[in-house]
């Protein structure tokens, strides 16, 4: 069973703004942020207050760590840096247009998508701008962006035409280009291929999620299309085990499919109408959560419901995230929740 650690309601939180503000961990500190500027750093082990700020900023993408900051990105298209000890600013930095993902680091350096297709790369430590890609966007997208991936020198990025983009993360160098899904219909809605669900990178392939095109595994050295599964349309982040990948659909379906090849595994409807959370794995289990509050749990070898638990009254639109044995969840109001997950035979009981 799911039995409650603490909570605490310690911000705002992003309402119905449908914002990217995701919890992030580091070093035993649990660190949130809202839409007006509010950014706190928690213990993770028992919510107790550490640092707050107020920003006054509109927070609209992150939380990201690294080099002993905490960065951000605003609707203003500031990018911004709090030292991680004590909440004060390190630096901030402007890039072309308002951030509605999380922002990436890696190699010292920080990568920032903003909303109208820039890729702007900065130096962690000073906000230095090092290198920018620019591209268009179609006038007709949903509403965010996916957030980079970096992984083996690369930044591998999603674009609401259909585009899967890897460039050099040293200097911006496209390595290559791929369309992952082709505009088909007549009308704007049904032309829509967005790539608002962020990549997932694996060792031999990287696997895409768009809104009308389904699901597709892509070589991460040419740039070639392995497989596909139409019926998998998403704009919600993936997760992954080591043989399998893990697909909450635009119909709140959850999928589960083999990496190398695509074969679907199980299919899970239950759970339609509930407005999933992207999904959490943790040991032999998946995590989602939904609009009147519940956090759900599911095996992951057949995708079989084992139990919910209220955690709000409130929806919850960010995926948990997991860390040393505890389960984090935030709802639209700003409450915090630590939980723990109890044995199979407490879940299924």
């Amino acid at each position: 069973m799911l039995s409650e650690v603490w909570q605490r309601k310690v911000i705002e939180g992003q309402g119905n703004r449908f914002l990217k503000l995701e919890m992030v961990i580091s070093d035993g500190n649990l660190y949130v942020a809202d839409r007006k500027g509010q950014v706190v750093a928690l213990d993770q082990k028992t919510g107790e207050t550490l640092w707050e700020v107020d920003t006054q900023l509109p927070i609209s993408g992150g939380l990201e760590v690294g080099y002993e900051n905490l960065f951000f990105g605003t609707t203003d298209a500031d990018v911004v840096a709090l030292k991680l000890n004590d909440g004060e600013t390190t630096w901030t930095a402007q890039v072309s247009s308002e951030v509605l993902s999380v922002p990436r680091f890696a190699e010292g350096l920080l990568v920032v998508r903003s909303i109208d297709g820039a890729i702007n790369t900065l130096d962690a430590s000073t906000g230095e701008d090092k290198w920018s890609y620019i591209r268009d966007v179609p006038a007709l997208s949903l509403r965010g962006t996916s957030s980079p991936v970096l992984k083996s020198g690369g930044v591998i990025s999603g674009y609401a035409n259909g585009k899967l983009v890897v460039l050099r993360l040293k200097d911006g160098l496209q390595i290559w280009e791929t369309s992952v899904a082709v505009p088909r219909g007549r009308g704007a809605l049904s032309r829509m291929v967005d790539v608002d669900s962020d990549p997932l990178a694996g060792e031999r392939f990287i696997y895409a999620a768009t809104f009308n095109g389904g699901v597709v595994a892509v070589d991460i050295r040419s740039g070639e299309i392995t497989w596909r599964r139409s019926e998998m349309s998403s704009y919600k982040k993936m997760a992954a085990d080591w043989v399998s990948i893990f697909v909450v659909d635009i119909n709140n379906h959850i999928w589960s499919a083999d990496q190398s090849n695509g074969t679907i595994n199980w299919e899970q409807s239950h759970l339609e109408h509930r407005q999933l959370t992207p999904l959490t794995k943790i040991n032999d289990y998946l995590l989602t959560a939904d609009y009147e509050g519940y956090l759900h749990v599911l095996s992951a070898s057949d995708g079989h419901l084992l139990g919910r638990y209220k955690v709000s009254d409130a929806a919850i639109t960010a995926a948990p995230i997991v860390d040393d044995g505890l389960i984090y969840v935030q709802d639209v109001n700003g409450e915090m929740t630590a939980l723990r997950l109890g044995t199979p035979s407490d879940i299924e009981g």
